[in-house]
C-alpha cells in the first residue's frame, strides 16, 4: 500500500493561503521523567523547542515531548532514543501518521492564524523556538514557530476543515 499526501489535492489552496504541506515528516511521541530528557537536550522550559540539524523536538507537557525529523526516519528515531533512555522509565512511539503538517511563511501568517486560534501570535509572546498545544476553531492542533515559518501540526481528519477556515479567512 503506497502512502498518499493527506492535502494533495489541496495544494492550490495552499499555496494561496503562503502554505505547503510537509509531507509524511517523522514524529516521535515521548514520555519520560524530565531529568532525564534535559540530560538528552530536550527543552526543559515549557512550550518551547530545541532544534539540531536533523529534529526539532517540541515540549509537550512536563514528561512529554514531541520529536520531529525528517521523512522516513521515525524508526530510526525510536531505535536511537531507545538506546538512549535505556532503563530508565519511558515510552517511545511513532505518531507519524498522527498528524499532518502546514508549515505557513510570509507577515501575513500570524493575522491569518489568529483568525481561529485564540493563543496570542504578536512577536512580543511568540517567536522562534516556541511551540504550544491550542486549538483552530474546533480542531485540536500544536503549533511550532521556526525561523520565517509557523507549523501547523492536526490530525488528518481535520485537515481539510483547517484550510476551510483559513481559506475563509483569506477572503476580503
Amino acid at each position: 500500500m503506497t502512502a498518499r499526501s493527506r492535502l494533495a489535492e489541496r495544494s492550490g489552496h495552499l499555496e494561496r493561503l503562503g502554505a505547503r504541506e510537509l509531507v509524511f515528516l517523522a514524529q516521535v511521541d515521548v514520555r519520560v521523567d524530565p531529568s532525564t530528557a534535559a540530560s538528552l537536550g530536550f527543552p526543559a522550559e515549557p512550550n518551547t523547542v530545541t532544534s539540531s540539524l536533523d529534529r526539532d523536538i517540541l515540549w509537550l507537557g512536563p514528561d512529554e515531548w514531541l520529536v520531529v525529523g525528517h521523512p522516513d526516519t521515525a524508526e530510526a528515531q525510536v531505535a536511537e532514543l531507545e538506546t538512549s533512555l535505556g532503563e530508565a522509565h519511558h515510552s517511545v512511539v511513532d505518531v507519524s501518521a498522527n498528524r499532518t503538517v502546514i508549515e505557513f511563511a510570509g507577515p501575513s501568517r500570524y493575522e491569518l492564524l489568529s483568525s481561529a486560534c485564540p493563543i496570542d501570535l504578536h512577536p512580543r509572546s511568540w517567536g522562534d523556538g516556541r511551540c504550544a498545544q491550542t486549538v483552530f476553531g474546533g480542531a485540536q492542533i500544536v503549533l511550532q514557530e521556526r525561523e520565517g515559518t509557523t507549523r501547523v501540526f492536526v490530525r488528518p481528519s481535520f485537515a481539510a476543515y483547517v484550510v476551510d477556515l483559513l481559506l475563509a479567512a483569506s477572503e476580503p
